[in-house]
């Protein structure tokens, strides 16, 4: 099927990636004009004009923005002074296989700061809301992938292969739906405004 496909590519892109990373290359412009399919069906990672080697002396973006904003992982989105690891690559090959699945990009703001607001702060509509054939654990691996703080996604590209392969397999997925403390974080992420202006609220009292 299409989807089995979809996760078949994935595998092959996070294993290749997985490589790179093993190499102390990171992409960090991971996106769908990047991925070129041969005439045998076989997948390239291309592009690599904007990849760090890991022993460079600094792997932190300093007020720039680097890679095609729409796949942009949120730290990279947010531009502070955060260390870029291997888990932004993951999360770039993560919304590009949304956009694959669903055929709707993970956030579609209309203007850049628009985007970046949404990519730092708002959570994508699930995959099965935009088209409910999508397996739900083949959802669920894609939504480990692209979470917005990087501890909760895969803390690697192979692991992202292994559930996708594993998931091709009929075997069962390391990946889980978020936990109550997740989802809180969440929430919390989404209504930052009210959720300040209870703290202060408990404060005075």
């Amino acid at each position: 099927s299409y989807f089995r496909s979809v996760a078949e590519l994935g595998a092959h892109l996070a294993e290749a990636l997985d490589h790179a990373h093993q190499m102390g290359v990171l992409h960090r412009d991971i996106k769908p004009s990047n991925l070129m399919l041969d005439d045998r069906g076989k997948v390239w990672v291309t592009d690599f004009g904007l990849a760090r080697l890991d022993s460079a002396a600094s792997l932190t973006v300093t007020g720039d923005l680097v890679g095609t904003l729409r796949y942009m992982s949120p730290e990279q989105a947010l531009v502070k002074r955060v260390t870029i690891d291997q888990r932004s690559d993951v999360y770039s090959l993560g919304v590009t296989l949304y956009e694959l699945l669903t055929l709707e990009p993970a956030f579609g703001g209309g203007d850049r700061q628009e985007l970046l607001r949404q990519i730092a702060f708002e959570e994508p509509v699930s995959p099965r809301r935009l088209c409910r054939e999508i397996p739900a654990e083949l959802e669920t691996v894609i939504l480990k992938a692209i979470e917005k703080n990087p501890q909760d996604r895969y803390s690697t590209a192979q692991e992202l292969a292994d559930d996708l392969r594993s998931w091709l397999a009929d075997r069962p997925i390391r990946a889980r739906r978020p936990g109550v403390v997740q989802r809180l974080r969440k929430w919390g992420r989404r209504h930052q405004a009210v959720v300040v202006t209870a703290a202060l609220g408990l404060l005075l009292a």
